[in-house]
């Protein structure tokens, strides 16, 4: 498999939650972003998917080919010294 491009950090996202948490501590009842923020969170999150579902399709294909290299067994036989 080869090294996945998911990113370690999204500061857009963890910004967000951040600000929902402070919020809910202070029972607000609304919280508003900016466009560009929204625009920050909405291209982080579409990288995650993006890069999520590439590092899926490669986990089934290892798994496809583990499960194909665990099932198929070579059996030989050798004839001695007949």
């Amino acid at each position: 498999m080869s090294q996945s491009n998911i990113p370690n950090t999204l500061p857009s996202v963890e910004k967000f939650i951040r600000r929902v948490a402070q919020a809910e501590k202070s029972q607000q009842k609304e919280i508003r972003i900016t466009i560009q923020e929204a625009r920050e969170i909405t291209q982080d999150l579409a990288i995650l998917s993006a890069n999520l579902g590439k590092a899926v399709q490669e986990v089934h294909k290892s798994l496809q080919e583990i499960k194909q290299s665990t099932s198929d067994i070579d059996v030989k036989f050798d004839g001695g010294g007949f």
